[in-house]
């Protein structure tokens, strides 16, 4: 029978559970390729893209995937360590090292740790070349999307591209109040005529409803028209919806610039909900790797029988769904406000971390 000493023990470890986690990276790579692929066909279908149509939307899917990818890493660990623990025990390897002295703790934390260091590599070297992958990816989409409507912040403010039938408006806004983005501060909008410039609209306050935007103490100097009044209906393609939705997209942020984003758009008046999210979802990541593995033991090593393959695959999509469903419904209680937002990230990690050490701890035969 086979003995092992801790080097051989850990190097033997880390490379079977490397070799399980590539097998699933690749399936749950190609999967996320084929149904990015079909969507961006649909996306693209009626656009004027005349050459090359299937490779540049396959390329885009390529430029796509790998930020799905990181988005689902822990349900790649999960079931690669499910794959590991399995394949361990149906070749009765648990034996030779319990006997060599090695616990099933130990078996455990190997590539437990081992993913904890992964997902800081992923956080720290990954994330930047993924969230330029998706600043690319989103500026390529913008160009064909319908409306072409754009918003960009900078140190001047946060600026509104708007096309309304054959005009531009330019819109310029000092503040955003607070996360509901109803009110806007110090407005201007600069009105184009057939990309000539026609006059400019200023305001002290906007109240965004609907599509209306209602400005308070208007100034508007047009060609034909010069006049102060109390307020001013400003009739708008965006509405609050999609307003959100252009700050909604925090996979173009990197660990390394994010708080430096946070911190621009603060200024602003804003407090970067999303940002805050995907921050501590950064943070957490290894951490939740590390428990993935750990939760992938409970239902192999830890117990004290073998299952058909159909129930480990069971076992484990019904985990994935159930962690989904907890990290889902924990942020948006944080975003209504009812818990502090970074608890309703971390909650679900200090809560699947809490339930794996205790199952680890529990049980070591």
């Amino acid at each position: 029978m086979k003995r092992y000493t801790p080097h051989l023990l850990i190097k033997y470890l880390i490379k079977e559970f490397s070799f399980s986690l590539l097998i699933f990276t690749i399936i749950f790579s190609s999967l996320i390729l084929f149904i990015t692929y079909i969507d961006e066909i649909l996306f693209f279908k009626d656009k004027e893209i005349t050459d090359n149509f299937f490779i540049k939307t396959l390329i885009l899917s390529l430029i796509k995937s790998p930020t799905l990818i990181i988005n689902l890493s822990p349900f790649i660990f999960l079931f690669s360590g499910i794959f590991f623990y399995v394949k361990f025990l149906r070749n009765n390897e648990i034996t030779p090292m319990s006997l060599s002295g090695f616990s099933k703790n130990f078996i455990t934390l190997v590539p437990g740790i081992f993913s904890l260091f992964l997902g800081i590599l992923i956080v720290l070297v990954l994330s930047p070349i993924t969230s330029e992958l998706s600043k690319y990816y989103e500026t390529v989409k913008t160009k064909y999307s319908a409306n072409e409507n754009l918003i960009i912040m900078s140190d001047t403010g946060i600026w509104i591209k708007e096309n309304k039938d054959d005009k531009i408006n330019i819109i310029r806004a000092d503040i955003i109040k607070k996360e509901n983005f109803k009110n806007l501060k110090n407005i201007s909008i600069f009105v184009f005529n057939n990309n000539e410039f026609s006059g400019r609209i200023d305001g002290d306050n906007v109240t965004i409803r609907g599509k209306v935007w209602t400005i308070d103490n208007v100034n508007q100097n047009l060609l034909n028209e010069n006049k102060i009044s109390k307020n001013y209906k400003y009739y708008s393609q965006i509405d609050l919806d999609k307003l959100k939705s252009f700050f909604n997209n925090s996979d173009v942020f990197s660990i390394w610039n994010i708080f430096y984003e946070l911190q621009e758009i603060r200024q602003r008046g804003y407090y970067g909900q999303e940002l805050v999210i995907k921050l501590n979802k950064y943070l957490s990541l290894p951490l939740l790797l590390f428990s993935m593995i750990i939760l992938s033991t409970i239902f192999t090593i830890k117990t004290n029988y073998t299952f058909n393959n159909f129930l480990y695959a069971f076992f484990g999509i019904l985990t994935g769904i159930i962690v989904y469903f907890l990290a889902d419904l924990s942020i948006a209680f944080g975003k209504s406000g009812k818990i502090p937002l970074v608890l309703s990230v971390w909650m679900p990690v200090i809560l699947i971390m809490t339930f794996s050490t205790y199952s680890l701890l529990r049980s070591d035969e």
